[in-house]
């Protein structure tokens, strides 16, 4: 389903980042959140696809689909410094809109990532991931607004235009340790 999408981002992708040897060494993870059969819950798996056909990822850098997984989200985080999460999240925005959240604005803004679409919502794995001392130093979301989610695969064409722009942003995260 992606490959035909791929071959059109892959296209439109211009984003070119240097390779800096002399970059800080941090075990990243970079995790998806969704399900595909879903509509526009399968936003993290297009952005991760899409990140997966970059020539370059930072060395240390793992990206990992996770499904939905609900509270094992914690034991996805264990043992890395950092974690990038792509997830859909229902924040009242319109469809395709996307936001990054810090680990610093993770607490304030906790209201809108229980807005995820899972049953044990992100808010909560991160909480019990901090109370059993196994949250990353580091946790940045990108969450993006869903336009619809129903049991048919594929993005709504507000959401797979955003597709793209988080990607290149992850991109920019990622080369942001030089």
């Amino acid at each position: 389903m992606y490959k035909d999408q791929l071959s059109v981002f892959s296209d439109q992708c211009s984003v070119t980042f240097p390779l800096n040897t002399d970059h800080c060494s941090l075990n990243t993870l970079v995790l998806s959140l969704g399900n595909p059969l879903r509509g526009d819950d399968g936003v993290g798996t297009a952005v991760l696809t899409l990140l997966a056909a970059y020539p370059i990822i930072p060395p240390g850098v793992v990206l990992q689909d996770g499904g939905t997984p609900g509270l094992e989200t914690v034991l996805l985080l264990d043992g890395y410094e950092k974690v990038i999460i792509i997830d859909a999240a229902d924040m009242g925005l319109e469809p395709g809109a996307w936001r990054r959240f810090s680990s610093a604005k993770l607490a304030a803004q906790e209201a809108n990532l229980t807005g995820t679409l899972h049953q044990a919502g992100l808010a909560e794995a991160l909480e019990l991931a901090d109370a059993l001392n196994m949250l990353p130093d580091e946790v940045v979301i990108f969450g993006i607004q869903p336009g619809e989610i129903g049991w048919e695969p594929g993005l709504s064409v507000e959401v797979e235009t955003a597709v793209l722009a988080v990607c290149e942003a992850i991109l920019a995260e990622l080369n942001a340790c030089v």
